[in-house]
């Protein structure tokens, strides 16, 4: 009898032990089902980082009609834009430009098959040069139907065109008062020099030339009145 009982013990432990081993090898022998999904989820990962779309590349947000009583402001001005008012206040009617400006770190990242938007529409950067001067050639250059970016002396890029000419473009109106200080620098013409006028020249209709663009004039406002107005020679 007790030969039994030692023998039903022993078949006990060994079916405990067996079963043991089972549990063991099921949790470190991960289930096939788990290691399918994670190859599926990287499979995902890799497809959309292939198929992510092109870079856009915004220009700086335009602040020039944000302060307009202290600062320089690039202008065009049709004939008979400086007037009396009925209280007897000198007034200039001017348009102001501006133009699309990027910022350092976008442009050092830019490459090709990224879209630069700008003002005037959106452009696919098909060719990309940095050249030694610090300028970006996009799609062959200005010389090639692209256009050639440049840095400013505040480390933003535009676009440059001949002449240095910027891509101006109008963001706003504004009447503003004339100081009895003011003064208009004309330069426009090299062979006459420097043309100086003032306010009375303007009411009196002896200023004549009224070529101003964003091109080649400025006007200098502070504390609300305009200072000084420079047109420059434009080739």
């Amino acid at each position: 009898m007790k030969k039994v009982l030692v023998l039903i013990i022993a078949i006990c432990l060994l079916l405990s032990g067996c079963a043991d081993s089972q549990d063991n090898m099921s949790d470190s022998v991960p289930p096939e089902e788990n290691t399918a999904v994670t190859e599926a989820e990287n499979d995902g990962a890799v497809d959309a980082e292939q198929t992510a779309g092109p870079k856009i590349i915004y220009p700086l947000p335009d602040t020039t009609m944000g302060n307009i009583s202290d600062c320089i402001l690039y202008i065009s001005l049709e004939e008979g834009g400086v007037y009396l008012d009925d209280t007897g206040k000198i007034l200039m009617d001017i348009k102001i430009y501006s133009y699309d400006s990027y910022d350092l770190v976008d442009m050092s990242m830019m490459k090709t098959g990224d879209i630069l938007s700008a003002h005037s529409g959106e452009v696919k950067l098909e060719v990309l040069v940095r050249n030694d001067d610090g300028s970006i050639s996009l799609n062959g250059g200005l010389d090639a139907g692209g256009f050639d970016l440049v840095c400013d002396d505040c480390g933003c890029f535009y676009e440059r065109g001949y002449n240095d000419a910027k891509n101006w473009y109008e963001v706003g109106e504004a009447s503003i008062p004339v100081s009895a200080d003011f003064e208009y620098h004309d330069n426009s013409d090299l062979d006459h020099g420097e043309t100086l006028y003032y306010p009375e020249n303007f009411l009196a209709g002896e200023v004549t030339d009224y070529h101003f663009t964003p091109h080649n004039t400025t006007v200098r406002v502070e504390n609300g009145q305009i200072i000084e107005m420079y047109r420059r020679y434009v080739p």
